[in-house]
């Protein structure tokens, strides 16, 4: 059985496992969103009329779901974990979110899956897209979800590794690439920005500008031209997958964690789109509000509108992932503000303008690189150095035993009738020692000039004494020195070391287990939530 004290360390260390895994795998989502509101409730609105509306918009960009091509130099078991822990974490950060602010509409914009562009059979893209929305899912609450293509579902270039199904799998699976909806008396006009980039350079090359080029059926330029001619009520807000261009280096503003947006190109994306293109889309639409994705990262920026010079804001949303480069996922909310004049009429006239807000979410790297693994070292320090103590402790007591049954130094008076070894308090003193004081307690007795030596044993001293005489009696100062011991036979040596590495192994063990089984039935739970 434990001692008390080496039980209680353990039962310490469990119990402050236990409540470290609850508190981050499931408390810490809720926490960080408690300062997470919507826009409108954080400015002062005193709206023209009674009668107000708010339609509430969450919008998200870049889940990219992983599967087993996104990380094809871990292997198929790190790949496999990989994918475990952060769908584990989207599932948690969605169900935080859906739950706590309950939007009435939710916007993603691109990216819903890191390799829905790659060719790859029916039945696999099917249970890929199952994934997702097992993930995604609204716990049957009825809130619409608008989607828009990025480079990740359907590929930007022309790589042979890119399915040629891509876009007609997009759509049957989230719908049209181009599109517009209208909330609030506001125009959301989505935009496939990757189609629009390869369009962007087929156009420069023949020469053509924008107003001069035919369109390509379909395609992204018609359908903005197409938009731009309906004129569409109230503030338009455009949502693109690729930010729109600006100047090198621009400012992001101070809550981007790294560097700026640069243009650039590369395997399968492009950075923003370029000057002309941007051009294109600020002048035909003339939005209110740009919200853009595939940069991970959060940066704010604002555009100028050539015709009409005026303002406009680029808010390019963070990723919702852990796993996009970025420590502390997020979101961005919108709220868009309108009124009824009278209870006759069913036209809302907009509050303009539409205010948005970004949210953010656990830093889930950081958890596990400064919390689990802090502790794990911290635990792994705490149990070595007390199976060190004990261990020594407990050689101390085993050695102090064998000395009882060879010179019966500690025997009781009860066990000296049967033998002749034991000796009484009063052997310790001369004559002059005073009766009064006590038997050393833990100085062993070794006399060299005896054959009581254990063999294969060598002894160094437990305690130091020092004698003296103080009037006319003689008086004694023992202090122990902690830190001696037994100088064993090589092969008792070993063997006591095997004993404590067993005993430390055991003592992890015990403490990992409890924390382990919560932190497996959490996961399951929050899989099948």
């Amino acid at each position: 059985m434990l001692p008390l004290s080496r039980r209680g360390v353990v039962n310490a260390l469990r119990f402050s496992w236990v409540l470290v895994v609850l508190w981050h795998e499931f408390g810490v989502f809720s926490w960080v969103l408690r300062d997470c509101h919507w826009p409108h409730s954080q400015q002062v609105f005193s709206p023209q009329s009674p009668n107000s509306r708010i339609a509430r918009v969450l919008v998200i960009a870049d889940p990219q779901v992983l599967d087993r091509h996104s990380y094809p130099e871990r292997g198929s078991f790190l790949s496999s974990i990989t994918q475990l822990m952060v769908d584990l974490n989207l599932r948690r950060s969605w169900h935080a979110t859906i739950h706590r602010l309950q939007p009435d509409a939710v916007v993603v914009l691109g990216d819903m899956m890191d390799n829905g562009r790659l060719s790859m059979s029916a039945s696999e893209y099917e249970a890929y897209h199952k994934r997702y929305s097992d993930i995604f899912k609204m716990d049957h609450r009825s809130v619409p979800t608008y989607y828009l293509p990025g480079n990740h579902d359907i590929g930007l270039g022309r790589d042979t590794s890119f399915s040629l199904e891509a876009d007609s799998r997009y759509t049957s699976h989230f719908g049209p690439q181009n599109h517009r909806v209208s909330i609030g008396n506001h125009t959301l006009v989505f935009i496939d920005t990757p189609a629009l980039a390869e369009e962007d350079v087929l156009r420069a090359n023949k020469g053509h500008t924008f107003e001069s080029w035919s369109a390509v059926p379909r395609g992204p330029v018609e359908f903005v031209k197409q938009t731009a001619e309906s004129r569409p009520e109230g503030p338009v807000i455009l949502f693109t997958h690729i930010p729109l261009a600006r100047p090198l280096g621009a400012d992001c503003g101070p809550l981007r964690e790294r560097g700026t947006i640069q243009q650039g190109f590369g395997f399968g994306y492009q950075n923003t789109l370029m000057d002309g293109a941007t051009e294109f889309l600020l002048d035909r639409l003339n939005p209110s509000l740009i919200l853009s994705g595939d940069d991970h990262d959060y940066c704010d920026y604002q555009h100028t509108i050539p015709s009409s010079n005026t303002k406009v804001r680029e808010v390019t949303v963070k990723s919702f992932s852990m796993a996009m480069g970025i420590r502390r996922p997020g979101f961005q909310l919108l709220s868009f503000v309108s009124v009824v004049p009278s209870e006759a009429s069913l036209t809302q006239i907009p509050v303009p303008p539409p205010l948005d807000t970004p949210c953010f979410l656990p830093d889930q790297l950081g958890i596990y690189l400064y919390v689990y693994l802090r502790l794990i070292l911290l635990s792994l320090v705490v149990l070595f150095v007390f199976n060190i103590s004990w261990s020594r402790q407990q050689e101390l007591d085993t050695r102090c035993k064998r000395q009882k049954h060879q010179d019966g130094t500690y025997e009781s008076p009860h066990h000296s009738q049967h033998g002749s070894n034991w000796r009484s308090a009063d052997d310790y003193y001369d004559d002059g020692y005073s009766s009064s004081l006590p038997p050393p307690a833990t100085k062993p007795r070794y006399d060299s000039h005896t054959s009581t030596r254990p063999r294969g044993r060598s002894w160094s001293p437990t305690s130091w004494t020092w004698a003296f005489k103080f009037g006319n009696q003689r008086r004694r100062i023992t202090l122990p020195l902690f830190l001696s011991r037994a100088r064993n036979h090589p092969r008792d040596q070993h063997i006591h070391e095997l004993g404590m590495l067993r005993a430390f192994g055991q003592d992890v063990l015990n403490v990992a287990v409890p924390p382990l089984c919560v932190f497996l039935l959490g996961a399951w739970w929050s899989m099948h939530q």
